[in-house]
């Protein structure tokens, strides 16, 4: 059962099931089963071993906030449509992480699960490697290497920008982000074999990341850096070989660079500072404000329960008209997870989504305090899960709810480590009812 959910995990983070439908014609079906498959190792702990379901506060939580936003939803101009938006955040995202809780429970589970989840990050960070070498920069490695759009320096050279599985770079670089403090935290605790293989992970993700060229990426993991030394995962000494070593990168890549190096300038156009305002800033940082800035006049407009989960981009043009700057045609997300979430389920909405999250970071606080001397390895894990929340949740700021099953997975995996036993009572009553409706098929099929 161990090696079913880090297979499923694998396949999942890998995005395996999507690049089989999208790329190779696969039927839908496929991606549909394979995260299913995790109910596999559940039904057996409650139907064969008859052990309890978990079900944690902030799994509770989640299912609050759902239900939240299906209020939103039936509330909307369009509720059909919006329910569709709230039907996939329960199905790729609470119900993944309620399986994946229920399925690592023990500590072998939880190695194999962090393990399988960054295995497919260095995966994916071979794959970029290998675009690197001569003769391999076009080839896709059947849609594990996709592209996105390309930077262009000031010398005229253009670069293609990574996206991996995903087919969107951002998106590519924040799932590889996340991982870095996994990956540091197994070098940094193992020792031997496992050692050498967590750096050679921190190695090939940061590949990932850096030839994505995503500035979003290096904001979230810069910003994760004082967590760290809060957390006594990281010391002074190791700060500056990290900022040494970031140096040393984006110095090696003159396109990066400059990228990197926009960022101060978009932050002081974008509060005022600089006299001619946005107008010299790049295109994407300004038509991404405006998407922005029309998230949030859609807010004010609904500013309790919103316009509806998902709604957002169909107000785009006409609140993007209102605010200026650079206005594009036709529908746009709002690339930044909590404008997007006030602007579609108000300020209830938002509150509940970080309610869950609160929840989250309490229980892996806990976590991380309980085994800081006692058990080192666990203390590493819940160290990187943490910070690999605070990196996705940072990035956030600069990219909607796509993809949304990657932080709901994360979600599960953080939950599952922190090991906290939820509603005992309520996981009893659900588990008997499973099981005694389980043993109810199979009498009614003894008797036909």
């Amino acid at each position: 059962m161990i090696a079913l959910t880090a297979g499923v995990l694998f396949l999942l983070y890998l995005n395996v099931p999507a690049v089989a439908v999208r790329v190779h014609g696969a039927p839908f079906a496929i991606a549909a089963v394979v995260p299913l498959l995790l109910a596999i190792p559940v039904g057996w702990r409650i139907l064969v071993r008859g052990e309890a379901l978990v079900l944690p506060r902030a799994l509770l939580a989640a299912v609050a906030m759902l239900g939240l936003h299906a209020i939103s939803a039936i509330s909307s101009d369009r509720p059909f449509e919006s329910l569709d938006t709230v039907q996939a955040w329960l199905l790729e995202g609470v119900v993944l992480a309620f399986l994946i809780v229920n399925a690592v429970r023990t500590r072998a589970e939880l190695h194999a699960a962090v393990y399988s989840i960054l295995s497919a990050g260095a995966v994916m960070g071979l794959v970029a490697l290998c675009q690197q070498l001569p003769g391999l920069g076009d080839a896709t490695f059947g849609g594990l290497g996709q592209f996105d759009s390309a930077v262009v320096d000031s010398s005229g050279r253009v670069s293609p920008r990574l996206a991996g599985p995903i087919g969107e770079t951002n998106r590519f670089a924040q799932i590889m982000a996340v991982l870095l403090p996994l990956a540091a935290g197994v070098a940094m605790v193992r020792r031997g074999g496992l050692r050498v293989l967590g750096w050679l992970g921190v190695f090939l993700i940061g590949v990932g990341v850096a030839f994505s060229f995503s500035r979003g990426a290096v904001v979230a993991v810069g910003l994760a850096v004082p967590f760290a030394v809060a957390f006594r995962m990281l010391r002074v000494r190791h700060v500056v070989l990290v900022g040494l070593a970031g140096v040393v990168v984006i110095a090696s890549m003159p396109q990066y660079a400059e990228r990197v190096g926009t960022i101060g300038r978009v932050v002081v156009q974008s509060i005022g500072l600089d006299p001619t305002g946005m107008r010299n800033a790049d295109g994407a940082a300004r038509g991404r404000l405006t998407e922005m800035k029309a998230a949030g006049m859609l807010f004010l407009d609904h500013p309790v329960l919103g316009a509806g989960p998902g709604l957002a981009p169909y107000s785009y043009e006409a609140n993007a008209a209102v605010v200026g700057g650079k206005v594009r045609s036709g529908s746009r997300r709002s690339h930044n997870l909590y404008l997007q979430l006030a602007a579609e389920t108000g300020l209830v909405g938002l509150l509940a989504f970080a309610f869950v999250v609160a929840l989250v970071f309490r229980d892996l606080d806990r976590a991380r305090r309980r085994f800081e001397t006692t058990d080192r390895e666990l203390w590493a894990l819940s160290c990187g899960l943490a910070l690999a929340l605070v990196i996705s949740l940072v990035s956030s700021l600069f990219l909607h709810a796509a993809y949304i099953r990657y932080f709901w997975m994360l979600i599960g995996v953080a939950t599952a480590a922190s090991a906290q036993p939820g509603t005992p009572a309520l996981a009893a009553f659900l588990s008997r009812a499973l099981r005694e409706t389980a043993q109810r098929i199979r009498r009614d099929e003894a008797r036909a």
